[in-house]
């Protein structure tokens, strides 16, 4: 959910660069170190561009944001124990991504802080599930549709770059990323469970909802993990294509 809106950040400085960057002119720019500028090129971007793209800039389209494959899975001891495998799942409400507070982005990579802070009204993610696992004693066992949404859910980005000089310019690496993600409400329907037993379905997705805090306590290590192993992956790409120097204006 957060990988394409947090890289958002950098395409936004980069797209309101001037010289070898060869992004539009007439979008808007920032200077080193200020973190308005960025908070509002990011919301302006994602305002905009949102669900149509900007190929000029490779920017995607991520509302709606198409998955294919998202595992979760949660092995340790417990009340839960639980694997989860989503396929074609459909993310919306990205679109309305606030982003609220941005720290560092300084003239020096290798020392500047790199956090953005911000969060969505409400996030849904919509598609194909195929469950194993356990509650307590009763397992888990189902595959169908997935409905999953999180309410007012506030997330943190925080990376540390790497840097290596080639041609009189510096290029990043994402060396260290961590990404947390806290929704104030977390609303689960699994469709198909237990081979399509109404009853024991219906008692485990309310079991689900009204539990839905121990639920995201089992698994949030897993999922932010793997948001954390995607956005390095689309960052790479982004710092390979593009100089530091390239993403920001000149004081």
């Amino acid at each position: 959910m957060l990988l394409h809106l947090c890289s958002v950040v950098l395409l936004g400085l980069a797209l309101g660069a001037n010289g070898a960057s060869n992004f539009p002119a007439e979008l808007p720019r920032c200077h080193y170190s200020d973190t308005q500028c960025i908070i509002n090129v990011s919301h302006t971007l994602v305002r905009q561009y949102a669900r149509t793209g900007y190929a000029p800039a490779a920017f995607p389209q991520v509302e709606p944001f198409l998955v294919k494959r998202f595992d979760i899975s949660d092995g340790r001891s417990g009340s839960l124990s639980l694997k989860l495998s989503f396929a074609d799942v459909n993310v919306e409400g990205l679109s309305s991504v606030k982003f609220d507070r941005a720290v560092g982005f300084d003239t020096n990579p290798a020392t500047s802080k790199f956090e953005m802070y911000g969060s969505f009204p409400k996030v849904v993610l919509r598609g194909k599930y195929v469950a194993d696992g356990r509650i307590l004693i009763l397992p888990i066992r189902g595959d169908g549709d997935a409905d999953i949404t999180l309410h007012n859910p506030k997330f943190s980005v925080k990376f540390k770059p790497g840097t290596q000089a080639r041609n009189g310019k510096t290029y990043l690496s994402v060396d260290k990323l961590k990404v947390l993600l806290e929704p104030q409400k977390l609303n689960i329907k699994l469709t198909n469970l237990f081979n399509g037993d109404k009853a024991l379905g219906n008692n485990l997705n309310q079991f689900l909802n009204e539990n839905w805090s121990d639920v995201w306590s089992e698994l949030q290590p897993s999922v932010h993990v793997a948001i954390a192993e995607i956005m390095k992956s689309i960052l790479s790409t982004l710092f390979k294509r593009f100089p530091y120097e390239d993403l920001f204006l000149e004081d």
